[in-house]
């Protein structure tokens, strides 16, 4: 599934926009404030999900199994701390080698992390995300609930009124690997 159209393999880490997202997405898990990550680190950030979005144990450890997957490959290992740089060259990489699998049609890590995630906001296992189910996942991940509304409307692209699972996987990833289409959401000229 190719999410957004363009096939940018060139490095995410050169382009401006996407490494002040990323530089912000750093900052943001970086709750201990020392300028290193850990991925015993990110997978506490998570934490937050099992009260609000009310998941069970096992759904979380789906999300943490996904996380140590998908960051280990950017060098988030156990035990290991990394810097902003590192950060960003090896998730710029890791990134090329995603936009390579959804390409070629194959599953990408990244999916594995949003299957995760949306079985966890999916409070309800009804297999869709309602307006009241994204303002939960935004609570629990740090903003503002408030902006729920804006959040669905950009993922409900058909409007007929929830996000279905590849909805949220294609914003997800689009989110990470396609800052283009995010440029161009934003009102940013793409030359």
């Amino acid at each position: 599934m190719s999410c957004c159209g363009g096939n940018n393999h060139d490095s995410l880490y050169k382009n401006v926009f996407w490494r002040e997202k990323m530089i912000q997405y750093f900052k943001n898990e970086d709750s201990d404030r020392d300028g290193y990550l850990t991925i015993e680190e990110m997978i506490k950030n998570t934490r937050p999900l099992k009260t609000h979005c009310d998941a069970p144990e096992y759904k979380m450890e789906a999300l943490a199994s996904a996380y140590r997957e998908f960051w280990g490959q950017v060098g988030l290992k156990p035990g290991k701390k990394v810097g902003k740089q590192k950060f960003l060259k090896g998730l710029s990489k890791l990134g090329k080698e995603e936009l390579d699998r959804e390409a070629a049609g194959i599953p990408t890590l990244h999916s594995r992390v949003s299957h995760a995630l949306f079985d966890i906001i999916d409070a309800n296992n009804n297999n869709r995300l309602q307006k009241t189910e994204i303002a939960q996942w935004m609570a629990a991940s740090g903003l503002n609930p408030d902006n729920a509304e804006k959040m669905f409307e950009e993922a409900d692209r058909s409007g007929k009124g929830y996000i279905s699972r590849d909805e949220l996987i294609e914003a997800e990833f689009c989110s990470f690997f396609h800052p283009e289409k995010c440029m161009v959401q934003l009102g940013v000229k793409v030359v």
